[in-house]
């Protein structure tokens, strides 16, 4: 919304801290603070600010920094031998800059107060927004060096300085490059007189003659900022926050202000660039982009520049050739980048390539185009694995294509591993292999050998198969340890997969044949060790095998099963492999087992298999549901489980589906009627030389839902004139009422389950709630006028059919708080009407008022403690005071929900009118 009159603000306040020289002058347009890290905790800090030229009375040769630890220093400009530069279209370029020694590792607010903005910005207290401070800062935080590195904030590479048109779409981008290579992120704020203040009167863009077709937007990722479309010519400013992000916690913040002029005098259509949006590459490679500028406007010139991190790097930095200045269209210019392993980085690179016409003789309409840039790490090429006595060892080619970087940039090798082989689509702008499945096993790997970089995998067990990817990790260094931070990874390598001899027995079925307490059956197969793994001359027969049982699942107090002990002379005869355990209580517990391979006359333990379990069934139920859930303990892998619906007989009656774990919820039942299930598992070694798919059933179970769970407590909200005062204008005083409404969650699946609903209340926080309503399950709604205006807490249960009773609700109090609302004009002309600068009625609550007017320049023309006010326009010796803006600031004082006297803070501005 437009407010058409002028608006002072607390800056009038400071006002005796300014030269009489610059109370009027016109300067900042915008800027930001830049830091740099050049010791353990000093730091270089660098003002720019773009300011209006032609207000010489305003220019600053020095700047105040705070530094944020209670210290300011005076920094001096730097630039244009001292002077700033002037470059054009009323614009003054400055840099300051001063270096600062902190007592101690911490966050510092690093800041710079400036008592002057130019005039007649359309979004800050127009018109006199000359008057309005400008106020930038940095939020920087000192690592630990020992593991984090140093940190230097975002560098913006793009001016805070930008030109639009009214009706026409208007992008613009910091174009923020991190020389740490830490993660950014952009948001759009309110402009800033002081730390955490806005600055009074600010409106967003899209507030100036708002509609459909004037919306903004700030993309996080890429820091666009898009205005579609500016309504009114004039001068704008936005503020832009950017968090740094590292490890996933913020270490740093930087705020720009910058500005936007806008002009209505634009007959022409802005310039469109041709450039791809995204790239991957591999560290090495060089990129080689033709970028090309239209422009649908004949006669008009087109100037085609490029800015971006690729551009800022010491080692091999990108090149942009192509024709300098304004140039007929169209205009072709090639984007060069020959990458270098030291360029690898989790975070994309940013370049933005800026068309500008000149349709305004030196400045113009502006296209931009983003292009992100990924460079990965190259792939370790050639992985094998192979299978030894003390594990799986793996090998792959050296050198290494970035093995040789600058700065100890290439930090050794990352070896990675899963259970099973899955197909992985490598992205070729970095796959996760977290994501995929596999788990670190170990890092910093140099090790080589004969030609080869190597590694043996120590804790592989027998009858597993183990696959492999080998990744570079590359990562920067800094601090006094010299250690790694911004860790990242190369593309992975091949997949390789290797398992040790299958030279001992492997379980691959324990499956229940017989549900019953004390005939319970299971069914056990195993497999023989391999003849091609298992030497016989050396461990001459006889062969045995004893199979073990322990009670439960995953248990390990295992008994010798007498009657499943088999043995032969020769391993060729060692046949016997299956074995039904009967006698058993399948449906209380489940069952583990293992097998001891022994050989010789004194038989002499070889080995033994890795213990199995069969899946043992088991539910819980619910109002209407049955949850079934499952334990099981194998060496395989097991992929699916499906469940089946018994009839009476127990045989399959249907399936009721297929999931990959538990639980399984069987839904919409009925209570009280009993259903039985089965469970089928199926999984697999991932052994070429085990029989797949393995094929394993649960114990029968039956099991009867029932609505024993109570339902969950509701969320309630209470609205009263307090908290919606627009819908309660018109309310008696004498009439005040509380609204409370509330939501059930469908935690039991079942709102219709919901019988009635219990409200609760007590006068005080202290009090006990007594029950005060009884409303039936359709009322979600309810009405309450309490003895002492709006004072008390509140709260409600929930009651399903079945008598069950919910926990209590959350509790919501309220007091009778403030309702104490101003105009922001009158007229004391003496016609009799709005001749009192009075507060809206009805007012509610208030016990006394500190209420003091002052006027533009900050004096105190009234104050009273009555909530009435009556100010008249009058000062203290009842002298009528002149038209225009005041400035109230009021503390609004009531008693509180525990009885003590509290207060609101209020300011804002007052119109006074005589005409």
């Amino acid at each position: 919304m437009r407010y058409f009159f002028t608006v002072l603000m607390g800056v009038f306040f400071f006002m005796g801290l300014i030269e009489t020289s610059s109370l009027h002058a016109t300067h900042n347009r915008g800027g930001e603070i830049t830091i740099e890290q050049i010791g353990d905790l000093t730091v270089r800090a660098t003002i720019t600010t773009y300011t209006k030229a032609s207000s010489v009375a305003a220019d600053r040769d020095s700047l105040t920094i705070d530094w944020g630890d209670g210290n300011t220093s005076v920094i001096y400009r730097s630039n244009g031998g001292g002077f700033g530069e002037i470059i054009g279209n009323d614009l003054k370029v400055n840099i300051y800059i001063g270096e600062h020694t902190y007592p101690g590792r911490s966050t510092y607010t690093i800041s710079m107060t400036d008592p002057n903005r130019i005039a007649g910005i359309q979004n800050i207290n127009f018109p006199n927004s000359d008057l309005i401070l400008f106020y930038i800062e940095t939020e920087f935080s000192f690592l630990n060096p020992q593991f984090q590195g140093f940190n230097n904030s975002v560098k913006l590479l793009n001016p805070p300085i930008d030109f639009a048109c009214v009706g026409e779409r208007f992008v613009h981008n910091p174009n923020a490059y991190d020389p740490d290579g830490d993660s950014l992120s952009f948001h759009l704020i309110e402009s800033l007189e002081a730390s955490g203040t806005p600055v009074p009167r600010y409106e967003f863009p899209d507030e100036i003659i708002p509609g459909p077709d004037n919306t903004i937007s700030m993309d996080p990722v890429t820091g666009d900022f898009v205005w579609d479309a500016p309504q009114l010519r004039g001068e704008y400013n936005i503020a832009i926050k950017i968090h740094e992000y590292r490890n996933g916690n913020i270490i740093s913040t930087t705020i720009r202000d910058m500005q936007i002029n806008v002009r209505d005098n634009c007959e022409t259509q802005p310039p469109q660039i041709f450039a791809a949006d995204e790239l991957c590459v591999i560290a090495g490679d060089t990129i080689s982009e033709t970028i090309i500028a239209e422009d649908p406007d004949i006669g008009q010139q087109v100037k085609l520049s490029a800015a971006g991190g690729p551009f800022e790097l010491d080692i091999s930095p990108a090149r942009f050739d192509g024709p300098e200045g304004y140039t007929d269209p169209p205009v072709e210019s090639q984007f060069t980048w020959e990458t270098h392993c030291n360029h690898i980085r989790e975070q994309f690179y940013q370049v933005i390539f800026k068309a500008e016409d000149n349709a305004f003789g030196n400045a113009g309409l502006v296209d931009l185009r983003n292009l992100l840039i990924t460079v990965v790490g190259p792939a370790p090429e050639n992985l094998e694995a192979s299978s030894r006595v003390d594990g799986i060892e793996l090998r792959w080619d050296k050198p290494y294509a970035c093995e040789e970087t600058i700065d100890e940039y290439f930090n050794g090798f990352t070896i990675w591993r899963r259970d099973t082989p899955r197909e992985v689509e490598i992205d070729s702008c970095g796959t996760d292999l977290e994501a995929e499945g596999y788990s670190v096993i170990a890092f910093g790997q140099k090790d080589s050998m004969d030609g080869s970089y190597f590694f043996v995998d120590e804790t592989v067990q027998k009858a597993a198969n183990y696959c492999y990817r080998v990744t570079a990790e590359f990562a920067r260094r800094g601090g006094e340890g010299n250690n790694p931070f911004n860790r990242v990874q190369s593309l992975p390598s091949g997949e390789v997969c290797a398992q040790l001899a299958l030279d001992i027995p492997l379980i691959t079925e324990v499956s229940v044949q017989e549900t019953g307490t004390n005939d319970g059956a299971i069914s056990l197969t195993w497999t023989r060790p391999l003849t091609t793994d298992f030497d016989t001359l050396e461990f001459v027969g006889p062969y045995t095998y004893q199979l073990w049982r322990s009670e439960g699942v995953g248990t390990e107090d295992f008994q010798e099963i007498p009657e499943a002990r088999f043995s032969s002379l020769t391993f060729a005869a060692m046949t016997d492999t299956t074995f039904t355990d009967s006698g058993l209580n399948t449906v209380a517990t489940g069952y583990t087992y293992r097998v001891t391979f022994y050989t010789g006359e004194n038989e002499v333990k070889y080995g033994q298999s890795p213990d199995a379990s069969s899946v043992f069934l088991f539910s819980q139920s619910a109002n209407r549901t049955n949850t079934l859930f499952w334990d099981v303990e194998v060496p395989w892998s097991n992929y699916a489980f499906d469940l089946f619906l018994l009839d009476d007989e127990g045989v399959i009656a249907d399936s009721l589906g297929q999931v990959e774990e538990a639980p399984f919820v069987h839904r919409e039942l009925v209570n009280e009627e009993e259903y039985c299930y089965l469970l089928k598992s199926t999984g697999s070694y991932f052994l070429d030389q085990i029989p797949d798919p393995l094929i394993n059933f649960s114990q029968k179970i039956c099991a009867i839902p029932l609505d024993t769970i109570p339902p969950c407590p509701p969320l309630l909200s209470i609205k009263n004139i307090c908290t919606h005062p627009d819908e309660f204008s018109t309310q008696d005083p004498d009439n005040l009422v509380n609204i409370l409404q509330w939501v059930v969650d469908e935690c039991d699946f079942f709102e219709d389950d919901i019988a009635e609903f219990l409200i609760y209340y007590s006068q005080s926080e202290n009090e006990e709630a007594e029950l005060i309503a009884q409303l039936p399950a359709d009322q979600r709604e309810f009405s309450h006028s309490p003895e002492f205006g709006l004072t008390g807490c509140y709260s409600l249960r929930a009651v399903d059919q079945a008598g069950n009773i919910s926990e209590m609700s959350n509790r919501v109090c309220k007091s009778n708080c403030p309702v104490y609302n101003l105009p922001n004009a009158f007229t004391p002309n003496g016609d009799g009407f709005n001749d009192l600068f009075v507060p809206y009625r009805p007012y509610l609550f208030v016990e006394r008022v500190d209420f003091q007017i002052y006027n533009r320049w900050g004096q105190k023309v009234f104050e009273t403690s009555d909530p009435e006010i009556n100010w008249d326009g009058t000062n203290f010796s009842g002298t009528e005071l002149a038209e225009g803006t005041y400035h109230y600031r009021a503390r609004v004082f009531f008693i509180d929900l525990s009885g003590e006297e509290s207060y609101l803070f209020k300011r804002g501005f007052i119109q006074l009118i005589r005409d």
